[in-house]
């Protein structure tokens, strides 16, 4: 749909595609919209007079708007209004903001056919008035970003908006020659910004406000994923490296090099990039470097040349990559979004961090629609880490080993696990009989759905079925629970129609930061400690729009002693302060569970007597700004075999303990409360290639320091890593049948695109499940860094990603023969064996 205003913007009239509600209808219409010019065929003479020295990629800012065609029939009310001065407006669906086309050029056609119609031509308003406006009499000295565009803007009806100051003055002239718009241009590559130009308007459809916003980045970073066969329509990539180059000679306009600020080397050079992308030569110890030279006719000083061919080699040091894209009409991208496309076929595999850069748009036809992503600013054109990501939830060594499945190459082998024994005692009600499905020596379990488990049980005697029992257990899936008298040979065989493609818990890309905290603005406690120790665990409380974060304490307040003291802090959402509890005893804070009790959060966590002799899980109600200790505040639950970082589902009613050791103990708390910790399931985070740092070795890039675990049963997540030799790791296994869900490798570029990712500034810390709510979720805390304008600033933020349950609702059990595994269970007088 299309308004149609008149020279003065009043609303006269409607398109509308269909010809709906008795309007005119249209078709053929374009909108192409940009904010960069594709960069791909750029070579080093470009850069030697226009170079912006904050970010190389700047000169390719180019903001424009326009719409090439749309075409308008004759013999409607409307069509009379579509005159020269005329203009047509839409709404942006990705951000609900309406944007005016002056129709620059309207041609009055007849076809072959005899068919009249109006063929228009259209441009954004602010275009068209910016250029019809010179510059006489306007100046601006060193200004910033807001006030160079103010001074612009100064003759026109259109007025600043939103500001996201990009930082720095520039000395900005007006020349009287120089139209608005031209000169809008420039100042977008001076400031590296970028523009959106709209109209808001009133209740009664007036016009109140013309609106320039001049941003940093327009769009969002939530690196929305585009599948091929999905979202993902078509794809043309497109690499050149005709412009490749890993040496350069810089050079000023008096011929000057840089010898003399760069140890007496004239040259600038990428050693990785020539050893990627150049070859060998004959006699030559290592590749050729690719070499060329600039020159530079505004920048003297040697030092800032020495920079400056720095900065232009980051742009010639790799092929050039651009990307076009036709997605599907229920997919949108907006100007400036950051979207993630992956496409596992295409050789080598795209998978493609990147802004969009330009959009084309068609109401009458959506399969015109396309976006165009380049290699422009922060785009992440070759990702390998994303790649690796991809496998990783891939896992193509699963994939292929299912395919052999299907393809009859390779049978499953069932394992049965019956954890009490398989004869009755006195005492016992019921037992659980738990099954693995194995290829090669690959679990696979989580990839089968609970209709491909076929329960049977037969008379051990006379071999005759127990229907009754049969229909009772023919949805139980990977998991039975056999009542005290339930005897004879229980078998389990498995449908391989109902072998799936994905796992049973799968991770999305959609990394989303709720809650961060700058970690030198951090406020002081109750006792007037600053509280800018690392957030070992994040709990939020929806409920309250609050989060309660723990961390070793060793302020005011630390108990006497060698144990280790836990605070945990209650903050609004703004990470304000509202209060804390310190435990004495609590430990390093790795974890621990929390939930609301008559609308008061309930804290279950590890603690340890104040002489350091035993642990115990621990729960108690929050006390505002209170100290407390095991018996002083601090209920006993249950005692534990050593120190352990503890988690509850309290919806399932379980809880999971691990150790720097790498053991996994999950419990039920009925089992455990008043006693001893008893494990119901237990298995070690190496049997899923984890392989945690052991206490006094020396972290070698050989280990993972495992940090944080939560639950939901039958899922448990934990995560590990630290400092740049190793993988940050966050894996989700199902307990019951010691599966591995999912296991991602995780990269600050993920989490935002300005985080910084070298030695130790990118630790995984909190990792949290949430399943049991409308939007499965995955919270994901990091101590993380920033560059923010030449100072390094550590934070400490939670992020959130979608979490998808496979839906299995729809396969319905059949019965043929596959293969299976029996298990006899026996009364307590026979001895019972696994076949």
């Amino acid at each position: 749909m299309y308004v149609i205003l008149d020279k003065n913007l009043n609303r006269v009239g409607m398109l509308d595609a269909n010809g709906g509600f008795g309007s005119c209808p249209f078709w053929g219409d374009e909108i192409n919209i940009q904010i960069a010019d594709q960069d791909s065929d750029i070579v080093l003479d470009d850069q030697s007079e226009s170079f912006n020295t904050t970010d190389p990629h700047a000169n390719t800012k180019n903001w424009n708007h326009t719409m090439p065609s749309i075409y308008i029939p004759y013999g409607y009310p409307e069509s009379e209004e579509i005159i020269q001065g005329a203009h047509l407006a839409y709404q942006d669906e990705t951000n609900n903001r309406w944007y005016v086309m002056r129709l620059t050029d309207i041609k009055d056609v007849i076809d072959a056919s005899g068919t009249h119609y109006k063929s228009c031509v259209g441009v954004n308003l602010a275009i068209w008035d910016l250029i019809h406006t010179k510059l006489d009499g306007l100046s601006a000295t060193m200004a910033n970003c807001e006030d160079a565009f103010k001074a612009l803007l100064a003759k026109t009806s259109w007025t600043v908006g939103s500001v996201d100051d990009t930082g720095g003055t520039a000395k900005i002239t007006f020349s009287k020659s120089e139209n608005a718009q031209a000169k809008l241009q420039t100042l977008c590559q001076t400031y590296d910004c970028e523009v959106d130009a709209y109209i808001e308007f009133d209740s009664a459809g007036q016009p109140t406000t013309k609106v320039i916003d001049i941003m940093h980045e327009l769009g969002v970073d939530d690196g929305v994923p585009v599948n091929y066969g999905d979202e993902l329509i078509s794809m043309e990539r497109l690499s050149t490296d005709t412009n490749l180059y890993t040496r350069l000679y810089p050079y000023n306009s008096n011929g000057d090099g840089i010898e003399d600020v760069n140890g007496g080397i004239p040259y600038v050079e990428n050693e990785t990039a020539n050893d990627e992308y150049s070859t060998r030569i004959v006699g030559v110890d290592g590749p050729k470097y690719l070499e060329g030279a600039i020159t530079s006719k505004s920048i003297d000083n040697h030092g800032a040349l020495r920079d400056w061919a720095k900065g232009v080699l980051g742009k010639f040091d790799h092929p050039r990559i651009n990307y076009s894209i036709q997605i599907g009409n229920d997919f949108t991208a907006g100007l400036g979004d950051h979207i993630r496309i992956k496409d596992m076929e295409m050789l080598p595999k795209a998978a493609v961090d990147a802004r969009v850069i330009q959009k084309t748009i068609s109401q009458a036809d959506p399969t015109q629609n396309q976006v165009i992503v380049g290699e422009f600013a922060t785009v992440k054109v070759v990702t390998p880490n994303l790649i690796s990501q991809l496998q990783d939830q891939l896992n193509s060594k699963i994939e292929g080993l299912l395919d052999d499945i299907k393809d009859g190459k390779k049978v499953a082998t069932v394992n049965l696990i019956t954890s009490s024994g398989t004869t009755w005692s006195e005492d016992e009600k019921q037992k659980i009989i738990d099954v693995q499905v194995f290829v090669d020596s690959t679990n696979v379990t989580s990839y089968l759905s609970s209709a491909a488990f076929r329960w049977t049980k037969t008379n051990q005697t006379s071999g005759v079925h127990d229907s009754v029992w049969e229909t009772k257990h023919e949805n139980d899936g990977y998991e039975i629970i056999l009542d005290n008298g339930d005897i004879g040979t229980v078998t389990c065989h498995i449908e391989g129609d109902y072998i799936k493609d994905e796992a049973e818990l799968t991770l999305a890309f959609d990394n989303t930061l709720i809650w961060s905290q700058k970690r030198v603005d951090a406020q002081a406690d109750y006792w007037g400690d600053k509280t800018r120790s690392a957030s070992q665990f994040i709990w939020v409380d929806e409920t309250n729009n609050q989060v309660i974060a723990s961390s070793a304490y060793g302020g005011s307040q630390q108990s006497p002693g060698s144990v280790t003291d836990t605070e945990f802090v209650r903050y609004d959402m703004n990470a304000k302060i509202i209060d804390a509890v310190i435990v004495q005893g609590g430990g390093h804070g790795s974890s621990f569970g929390c939930h609301l009790v008559n609308g008061v959060p309930e804290i279950w966590t590890n603690i340890k007597d104040l002489d350091d002799k035993n642990a115990y899980v621990g729960k108690f109600v929050w006390q505002s700004n209170k100290i407390i200790s095991l018996g002083k505040g601090v209920t006993q639950v249950c005692t534990l075999p050593g120190t352990r970082r503890i988690a509850v589902d309290f919806e399932n009613e379980w809880m999971v303990a691990t150790n720097m050791a790498g053991n996994i103990d999950v419990a039920r708390i009925s089992d455990c409360e008043g006693r001893d910790w008893v494990s119901t399931y237990t298995m070690k985070m190496q049997d899923f290639g984890v392989k945690p740092l052991p206490s006094g070795v020396t972290n070698d890039g050989t280990y993972n320091a495992s940090q944080s675990n939560d639950i939901s049963f039958p899922y448990v997540v934990f995560n590990s890593g630290i400092g740049a030799v190793e993988p940050r790791l966050v894996t989700c296994v199902n307990v019951i049948t010691h599966s591995m869900v999912f296991q991602r490798t995780n990269v600050a570029s993920e989490f935002g695109s300005d985080l910084l990712d070298q030695t130790h500034d990118f630790e995984p810390e909190t990792v949290a499940l949430y399943l049991h709510n409308s939007a499965p979720t995955l919270l994901q805390g990091f101590n993380y860094e920033k560059d923010e304008e030449g100072t390094i600033y550590l934070y400490r933020g939670l992020w959130k990603t979608t979490l998808t349950l496979r839906d299995d609702s729809g396969d319905v059990l059949n019965y043929p023969e596959s293969d299976d595994d029996t298990i006899a269970i026996g009364d307590a007088s026979e001895e019972g064996d696994v076949q």
